[in-house]
């Protein structure tokens, strides 16, 4: 099954998102308009000064944009086209354990 990004993204922030807010995270969610020719859905996480920015759109395309602002308060960003669902959430745990300190910044 090939699901467009937004909605596997936005069912991982539904399943996952009050373990995070729970521990301490803040999570903030993007939506496209409906009017919108590329349909996107973003999200934003942050905690203890390190964050990042996913957002994806119905096309395969991702942003991902990585901040740590006691290192330097500018984001370092990816842009990715034509990516799979299985991807993305194994890039949204590795986003989530950079974030907590316990992974690399992908």
């Amino acid at each position: 099954m090939n699901e467009p990004l937004p909605e596997v993204l936005r069912a991982r922030i539904h399943d996952g998102g009050p373990r995070l807010e729970g521990a301490g995270f803040t999570l903030e969610v993007f939506d496209s308009s409906e009017r919108a020719e590329k349909k996107s859905f973003g999200v934003y996480v942050e905690k203890n000064g390190r964050g990042f920015y996913l957002t994806v759109w119905n096309s395969g395309e991702v942003q991902v944009s990585t901040i740590d602002y006691e290192v330097d308060p500018s984001p370092c960003e990816k842009y990715l086209s034509d990516v799979r669902a299985d991807w993305l959430g194994a890039e949204f745990e590795k986003l989530v354990d950079w974030v907590t300190g316990s992974g690399s910044q992908g």
